[in-house]
């Protein structure tokens, strides 16, 4: 016998979700591109920030900043990008971690119900906008679970305040056996589930390699349990999945 629960209004908030994450991603970007300035990267490693003042037929550029105008050859110049309204210190390309802590908002069997998230994810930058890593974390489901997942990043931006948007995916295993819900009821078996998390967030710089980064997503978990009910005339088995539909409010590090 099998017995499925889903959240109530579950399309409802996923609409809602899908207009936080737009509105959130949209709302960043437009405040970004208010801050930007040019980025010009050198062959040399260096990095050049300013406005460019002038540019000739030879692709000379002339370059303003706090220090003063620069002149730069073509020949000196590896690429330009948009700039933020700060440096952006960070890597073009290397390990990353980032280490986060959330609130999973929404509604369950027994009303509002938020539940705590700890996830870590290490992995690898290809650039400063593509990052993918594998996560793992603790999150509490009314009994506590492990998810492992893979991450991918993209940042709209390789700005100091750069919008993002993210998705993990992965598989929960249970750490925690579920609790019988009556006295007939023995719980056999506890199971995990699938584990999906599409967020949209703003990465703020905070010096040296390192970034604060907040995010909201849709957060879904499935999970199940096997329970066997021996009531005297009425025995049965029957494996019953919970299906959790939440809003995610993150907060997190980056480190580089």
């Amino acid at each position: 016998m099998m017995i499925k629960f889903r959240s109530v209004n579950r399309d409802a908030l996923l609409r809602m979700t899908l207009v936080l994450l737009l509105s959130f991603a949209a709302g960043g970007a437009v405040f970004a591109q208010k801050n930007r300035e040019m980025v010009v990267y050198l062959k040399s490693g260096d990095v050049v920030y300013g406005r460019i003042l002038s540019q000739d037929s030879t692709g000379n550029r002339q370059i303003s900043n706090d220090c003063g105008i620069r002149m730069l050859g073509p020949e000196e110049i590896d690429h330009i990008a948009r700039g933020g309204f700060r440096r952006p210190d960070v890597k073009r390309s290397g390990y990353y971690n980032h280490s986060a802590v959330a609130l999973l908002l929404g509604e369950g069997m027994d009303g509002f119900q938020p539940k705590p998230s700890l996830t870590m994810v290490n992995g690898w930058h290809w650039t400063q906008r593509i990052f993918t890593g594998l996560g793992i974390g603790y999150e509490h489901f009314g009994r506590g679970v492990l998810p492992l997942f893979a991450e991918s990043k993209i940042m709209l931006g390789a700005e100091s305040l750069s919008p993002f948007l993210s998705f993990r995916i992965g598989y929960s295993f249970p750490v925690e056996k579920q609790t019988s819900t009556d006295y007939y009821s023995i719980v056999s078996d506890t199971y995990g589930g699938i584990h999906l998390n599409p967020e949209a967030g703003i990465r703020i710089a905070t010096g040296g390699m390192n970034s604060l980064v907040i995010s909201i997503g849709y957060h879904y978990q499935e999970l199940s349990y096997r329970e066997n009910n021996f009531n005297g005339w009425n025995n049965y088995s029957k494996e019953v999945f919970t299906n959790y539909n939440r809003i995610s409010v993150k907060l997190g590090f980056i480190f580089q």
